[in-house]
């Protein structure tokens, strides 16, 4: 049976999201300053942040494949398990563990947002799609209203007690949300586990040019938005530059808003549409670009999280969008697991390449290098040139 996007079922999938992000957007923000109040460089605090994503992007497609051949709602009983065992290590061990958690939550992020976009894509009607994938994508971003300025907030008053209980809460609430959820129970019988079948994917991945023209925009995109998790509060921070919480609740509130005002703008077409993507770009160059002048226009550092706010809300749930409409039914799980990969790829390499930028030249440097990056992927999103899709003959360009 299908659903609509705001059904009490579907609300209680996103409820699912939100709180499993809850844990991320809370320990992207501690994580490297306690490992910076440990004498970590930033190249180090870069490597051990962008593991989260480098391990997301190997098991993408391998998760694709799992998916489908033991349905979503199985592998979604054990990744939440999986999710509440990371924490709890966190929880027992401490700082020394913070390589190993951040693996372990790569391994459960990779099969935890593949199955709910499986799963999103399958309930509901093909033109719904796009407001449910982006309601998904709200539901993941609505912790950074929250998130962020709790962490900090317990860090600045030093309440680790507090801090640990609350991490262990959100090591179970999910399961919570789990339990008699419309998550998808079939599986997929032409699904085969096999890297015979993988590899015959990559090779069509190649060749389908709407998913590498997506990927290479998810890409550069996505490095830009690593860089700025990874490196961004603690730059606020440690430079006394504005107010980290404030920036951060600013940020998401942009973002949660976009996602919700702007979910019926997305295209459910199945068409590329590089207009609504430029402007998708623009923001991600004017936001890091505020932020490479802030030493000359200190007042503008508020304004940059309004551009980054709309960057980070349109550009994942755009491209994902058209993705689930180009990629063949027949392998629609493993290509997406590519395509997400790409995703994956470019933000562990925003963490791992800005961390050597920041230690060896400065903050400044980091958003410009951003900057180009967007500027990069605005000059490809023109010069890509996609046929509509075969069902369809009306033009490509909005």
């Amino acid at each position: 049976m299908k659903r609509e996007p705001l059904s009490l079922g579907m609300i209680q999938m996103y409820g699912l999201a939100m709180f499993y992000f809850t844990a991320n957007a809370v320990l992207t923000v501690i994580f490297p300053l306690q490992a910076s109040a440990g004498g970590m460089p930033e190249a180090e605090i870069g490597i051990m942040m962008g593991m989260y994503m480098f391990v997301c992007m190997i098991l993408r497609p391998w998760a694709g494949q799992m998916v489908g051949k033991h349905s979503v709602f199985t592998i979604m009983k054990w990744l939440l398990v999986g999710h509440a065992i990371a924490l709890l290590l966190y929880v027992i061990v401490g700082v020394s563990s913070l390589y190993l958690v951040r693996i372990l939550q790569g391994v459960v992020t990779a099969f935890f947002s593949m199955a709910m976009q499986i799963g999103v894509a399958d309930v509901l009607r093909d033109e719904d799609r796009g407001q449910g994938m982006a309601m998904y994508s709200l539901s993941t971003v609505l912790p950074g209203l929250y998130g962020p300025a709790l962490a900090l907030l317990l860090w600045s008053q030093q309440s680790h007690t507090t801090l640990m209980l609350l991490i262990v809460s959100l090591a179970f609430l999910p399961l919570l949300f789990f339990i008699k959820s419309p998550l998808p129970k079939t599986k997929n019988d032409n699904t085969s586990f096999t890297l015979h079948e993988m590899f015959k994917a990559f090779g069509t991945a190649r060749k389908n040019k709407g998913l590498v023209t997506s990927s290479i925009i998810m890409l550069l995109g996505a490095s830009v938005f690593g860089a700025l998790s990874a490196f961004l509060p603690l730059f606020l921070i440690t430079t006394k530059t504005g107010n980290a919480a404030f920036y951060l609740f600013l940020q998401a509130i942009v973002v949660v808003t976009s996602r919700f005002l702007f979910r019926k703008y997305i295209p459910s077409d199945g068409n590329w549409h590089p207009k609504f993507m430029a402007i998708v770009l623009v923001s991600s160059i004017m936001g890091t670009t505020l932020l490479a002048v802030l030493p000359h226009i200190n007042y503008l550092l508020y304004s940059s999280a309004i551009f980054n706010g709309i960057a980070t809300a349109m550009l994942y749930p755009t491209l994902t969008t058209h993705i689930s409409f180009v990629v063949p039914d027949a392998q629609r799980h493993i290509l997406l697991g590519i395509f997400l990969a790409s995703y994956d790829l470019g933000f562990s390499l925003g963490g791992f390449m800005m961390g050597f930028v920041i230690q060896y030249v400065s903050y400044q440097a980091m958003f410009i290098t951003c900057s180009i990056v967007g500027i990069v992927a605005l000059i490809y999103n023109f010069a890509a040139t996609l046929p509509p899709r075969e069902d369809e003959g009306e033009p490509v360009n909005s």
